[in-house]
């Protein structure tokens, strides 16, 4: 079972973390894609620190290369993002506390 304190990387979260822009040109775009900084094959896990948003055009150009081998750069090193109450409630809900919240917040309360 997942601890609470792990947040799931989603491409959603990811996105959200970067603020929509591409972390190698700059560019704010919805249309992003995920890049593993450190290819997959070449040993890079699946996780915060070693994906980030890339424009269709840069994860075309980095292709299956870390960046400095596609003569690339990436602008904000990934990090975990930080718990929030928010976070930390949507992951690990307390059912002692459901009589408390509105109806729509009990609709996206994972069982």
């Amino acid at each position: 079972m997942k601890s609470c304190s792990q947040r799931r990387l989603t491409r959603r979260d990811v996105f959200l973390r970067d603020n929509h822009t591409c972390q190698y040109c700059g560019r704010q775009t919805h249309e992003m894609t995920i890049d593993h900084v450190v290819p997959r094959h070449s040993g890079g896990g699946h996780g915060w620190e070693n994906v980030v948003s890339a424009c269709k055009e840069c994860n075309h150009r980095k292709a299956g290369r870390t960046p400095e081998q596609a003569g690339m750069r990436v602008l904000n090193l990934p990090t975990r993002p930080r718990q929030s109450g928010f976070t930390l409630y949507h992951a690990c809900p307390d059912s002692n506390w459901l009589k408390y919240l509105p109806r729509v917040h009990q609709a996206f309360t994972p069982s």
